[in-house]
Protein backbone atom coordinates (compact mmCIF):
# COMPACT_ATOMS: atom_id res chain seq x y z
CA UNK A 1 0.00 0.00 0.00
CA UNK A 2 1.26 3.63 -0.82
CA UNK A 3 1.57 6.31 1.66
CA UNK A 4 -1.36 8.15 0.01
CA UNK A 5 -3.72 5.20 0.57
CA UNK A 6 -2.73 4.70 3.88
CA UNK A 7 -3.74 8.30 4.89
CA UNK A 8 -6.26 8.14 3.14
CA UNK A 9 -7.74 4.86 4.84
CA UNK A 10 -6.95 6.55 8.07
CA UNK A 11 -8.61 9.40 7.45
CA UNK A 12 -11.67 7.49 6.89
CA UNK A 13 -11.46 5.68 10.33
CA UNK A 14 -11.31 8.74 11.73
CA UNK A 15 -14.29 10.18 10.15
CA UNK A 16 -16.03 7.03 10.99
CA UNK A 17 -15.20 7.29 14.60
CA UNK A 18 -13.22 3.93 14.89
CA UNK A 19 -9.52 5.41 15.15
CA UNK A 20 -7.12 1.69 15.36
CA UNK A 21 -4.12 4.37 17.31
CA UNK A 22 -5.05 8.06 18.13
CA UNK A 23 -7.93 8.44 20.63
CA UNK A 24 -11.79 8.05 19.52
CA UNK A 25 -12.54 12.04 18.71
CA UNK A 26 -9.47 13.40 18.53
CA UNK A 27 -9.08 16.14 16.15
CA UNK A 28 -8.56 15.37 12.38
CA UNK A 29 -5.75 17.17 11.65
CA UNK A 30 -2.07 16.61 9.41
CA UNK A 31 -0.81 15.39 12.19
CA UNK A 32 -3.27 12.86 13.55
CA UNK A 33 -4.21 11.46 10.29
CA UNK A 34 -0.27 10.50 9.86
CA UNK A 35 -0.47 9.52 13.32
CA UNK A 36 -2.76 7.09 12.30
CA UNK A 37 -1.85 5.95 9.56
CA UNK A 38 1.44 4.83 10.96
CA UNK A 39 3.44 7.62 10.79
CA UNK A 40 5.34 10.55 12.16
CA UNK A 41 4.04 13.48 12.74
CA UNK A 42 4.73 16.35 10.30
CA UNK A 43 5.03 13.71 7.18
CA UNK A 44 2.53 14.72 5.65
CA UNK A 45 2.99 18.44 3.67
CA UNK A 46 0.68 20.27 1.71
CA UNK A 47 3.52 20.49 -1.08
CA UNK A 48 4.11 17.09 -1.36
CA UNK A 49 0.36 16.48 -0.68
CA UNK A 50 -2.25 18.66 -1.71
CA UNK A 51 -5.23 16.90 -2.45
CA UNK A 52 -4.99 14.85 0.62
CA UNK A 53 -4.04 18.20 2.57
CA UNK A 54 -7.54 19.23 1.28
CA UNK A 55 -9.52 16.40 2.45
CA UNK A 56 -8.22 16.47 5.75
CA UNK A 57 -9.30 20.15 5.74
CA UNK A 58 -12.81 19.41 5.03
CA UNK A 59 -12.80 16.97 7.32
CA UNK A 60 -11.66 19.19 10.32
CA UNK A 61 -14.44 21.33 9.09
CA UNK A 62 -17.27 18.93 9.43
CA UNK A 63 -15.68 17.64 12.51
CA UNK A 64 -15.77 21.29 13.80
CA UNK A 65 -19.37 21.96 12.40
CA UNK A 66 -20.49 18.61 14.46
CA UNK A 67 -18.99 19.69 17.71
CA UNK A 68 -20.66 23.29 17.13
CA UNK A 69 -23.94 21.32 16.59
CA UNK A 70 -23.88 19.51 19.72
CA UNK A 71 -23.12 22.45 21.93
CA UNK A 72 -25.64 24.46 20.42
CA UNK A 73 -27.88 22.11 21.62
CA UNK A 74 -27.83 22.61 24.94
CA UNK A 75 -28.06 26.52 24.72
CA UNK A 76 -28.36 28.59 27.99
CA UNK A 77 -32.67 29.02 27.24
CA UNK A 78 -32.89 24.98 28.01
CA UNK A 79 -31.21 24.48 31.20
CA UNK A 80 -32.41 23.08 34.25
CA UNK A 81 -32.88 24.40 38.07
CA UNK A 82 -29.55 23.03 38.91
CA UNK A 83 -27.86 24.60 35.53
CA UNK A 84 -29.48 27.95 36.23
CA UNK A 85 -28.48 27.86 40.21
CA UNK A 86 -24.46 26.92 38.45
CA UNK A 87 -25.03 29.79 36.06
CA UNK A 88 -25.57 32.11 39.16
CA UNK A 89 -22.57 30.92 40.49
CA UNK A 90 -20.42 30.82 37.85
CA UNK A 91 -21.60 34.78 37.62
CA UNK A 92 -21.13 35.42 40.85
CA UNK A 93 -17.22 34.13 40.22
CA UNK A 94 -16.97 36.02 37.30
CA UNK A 95 -17.49 39.39 39.05
CA UNK A 96 -15.15 38.32 41.85
CA UNK A 97 -12.61 37.52 39.30
CA UNK A 98 -13.14 40.62 37.31
CA UNK A 99 -12.57 42.54 40.91
CA UNK A 100 -9.77 40.56 41.49
CA UNK A 101 -8.25 41.58 38.00
CA UNK A 102 -8.46 45.45 38.49
CA UNK A 103 -7.29 44.96 42.27
CA UNK A 104 -4.08 42.81 40.16
CA UNK A 105 -3.54 45.59 37.56
CA UNK A 106 -4.07 48.13 40.31
CA UNK A 107 -1.07 47.38 42.47
CA UNK A 108 1.21 46.56 39.22
CA UNK A 109 1.10 50.23 38.40
CA UNK A 110 1.39 50.98 42.24
CA UNK A 111 4.88 48.90 41.89
CA UNK A 112 5.78 50.45 38.55
CA UNK A 113 5.41 53.92 40.19
CA UNK A 114 7.49 53.23 43.16
CA UNK A 115 10.00 52.10 41.50
CA UNK A 116 9.93 54.87 39.21
CA UNK A 117 10.26 57.22 42.47
CA UNK A 118 13.30 55.01 43.93
CA UNK A 119 15.32 55.25 41.00
CA UNK A 120 14.82 59.15 40.91
CA UNK A 121 15.66 59.65 44.38
CA UNK A 122 18.48 57.31 44.11
CA UNK A 123 19.82 59.27 41.32
CA UNK A 124 19.14 62.97 43.11
CA UNK A 125 21.03 61.38 46.76
CA UNK A 126 23.75 60.11 45.41
CA UNK A 127 23.01 56.19 47.21
CA UNK A 128 26.18 53.90 47.02
CA UNK A 129 24.81 50.68 46.10
CA UNK A 130 27.15 47.99 47.49
CA UNK A 131 27.36 44.19 45.92
CA UNK A 132 24.70 41.94 47.36
CA UNK A 133 26.63 38.91 49.26
CA UNK A 134 25.69 35.29 47.99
Amino acid sequence: MSAVNDYLTALDRMINGCPEIVPVGCAINNDTVALEAGRKRGSIKKKRYPDLCRAIEEAAEKQQLKVADSLSSTTLEHVSSTDKGLQKQYKALEKDYDVALQKNISLVYEVFTLKKKVDELEKKTNVLNFPKLR
